[in-house]
């Protein structure tokens, strides 16, 4: 697991169809560091305790994804 050392406001949580059909959610988040805006898809069991605009700290997960990494957001809370 990667928890975040970095300056980042969570922007929201949002939800979305793929075009099979499938639900899927992705978490926004603004690195005000960078000046970048970042999303990241959502685990299954992904716990939100931040509110919308709010300093935040997040916690990632690597898996793999055949030849790549993907990076999905497990917990966004309070920083």
């Amino acid at each position: 697991m990667f928890v975040s050392t970095g300056k980042f406001i969570f922007e929201k949580l949002e939800e979305r169809v793929s075009k099979g059909g499938n639900p899927f959610r992705l978490v926004h988040l603004i690195d005000t560091e960078n000046y970048q805006r970042l999303e990241f898809f959502a685990d299954n069991d992904v716990k939100v305790t931040c509110n919308e605009g709010q300093p935040c700290k997040v916690v990632l997960i690597a898996q793999k994804m055949g030849y790549s990494t993907s990076m999905n957001c497990l917990t966004v809370s309070p920083a």
